[in-house]
């Protein structure tokens, strides 16, 4: 397994966009001045966006709507706010935007929408830290890809073709994997120890691999797996479905404690809310 190093030597983490700099900093003070935080948040017209749909979603089951950004940031939490924050951010991190790049961000809206439905249903006590992990779980390719473009354009055409994860390709042709790098680039943007494990632990072996993680995070880490395998299985951010693929998913269902009929149910309501939030982040 390469070490940080050696990863680094190949792949430049990007450093944290202005905007969510701006929002660490301020959450991190002793004396977080709220009117502050709103204002940096307003600057930015799609972190307000998102900030306010967060607010009033689901997840939350106010009976009164959330219109300001001031209102969120007080209902929501800082660190909630942080998280969202680095999460919009992240799409700053793509140099270029071709189909490759649509790829890749089309499966990360993807599983963001399946970990929220999954997290709702075993009422995962932070359904929206759920989203955020989804959105960030595959940032790592996003970094392998601006670092070395040529050599992870072969290794998708690889995987497109050869119908398998990416995971099953990706240290023959780089020596390390997506989930490495992007617990590396977890840790340089200051991402919560609950995202960082689940970035870098969403592919894990066996269970057995979870058992030092607090319940919440093998959770999270879990539901995420699970996310991950149902956007594969749709084809989502690939060619097309790959419904054929061993993919564990029944195991993490029983972790989850998931049913069939329930994950039936999900998954069909998930093919709608998926078309909806990929329409929201084009607004």
């Amino acid at each position: 397994m390469a070490n940080t190093e050696q990863i680094l030597k190949m792949c430049d983490i990007p450093a944290v966009p202005m905007v969510a700099m701006k929002i660490l900093r301020l959450v991190e003070e002793e004396n977080i001045n709220v009117d502050a935080l709103q204002d940096v948040i307003m600057a930015d017209q799609s972190l307000a966006a998102r900030v306010l749909k967060m607010a009033n979603s689901s997840f939350y089951g106010l009976r009164r709507n959330i219109d300001t950004v001031s209102e969120a940031i007080i209902m929501m939490g800082f660190n909630t706010i942080k998280n969202l924050a680095l999460a919009v951010s992240t799409k700053d991190v793509y140099k270029k935007f071709g189909l490759l790049e649509q790829k890749l961000w089309e499966h990360s809206i993807g599983v963001s929408v399946a970990a929220g439905l999954l997290a709702q249903a075993i009422r995962f006590p932070s359904a929206e830290e759920a989203t955020v992990a989804g959105l960030l779980h595959d940032v790592g390719k996003v970094v392998m890809n601006n670092s070395q473009p040529e050599r992870f354009s072969l290794l998708t055409e690889m995987v497109y073709n050869d119908r398998v994860m990416f995971i099953d390709r990706e240290k023959d042709m780089f020596g390390f994997g997506h989930a490495e790098v992007g617990g590396i680039f977890a840790l340089r943007w200051g991402f919560s120890g609950h995202l960082s494990d689940a970035i870098r632990r969403h592919h894990f072996e066996a269970f057995d691999d979870l058992l030092e993680l607090e319940p919440s995070t093998r959770n999270l880490c879990c539901i995420i797996a699970l996310a991950d395998a149902i956007c594969i299985r749709l084809g989502v951010g690939y060619r097309g479905p790959m419904a054929d693929l061993n993919l564990r998913d029944r195991e993490y269902m029983e972790l989850l404690e998931i049913g069939e009929k329930e994950f039936s149910d999900l998954i069909e309501r998930f093919k709608q809310a998926y078309v909806e939030e990929k329409i929201s982040y084009q607004m």
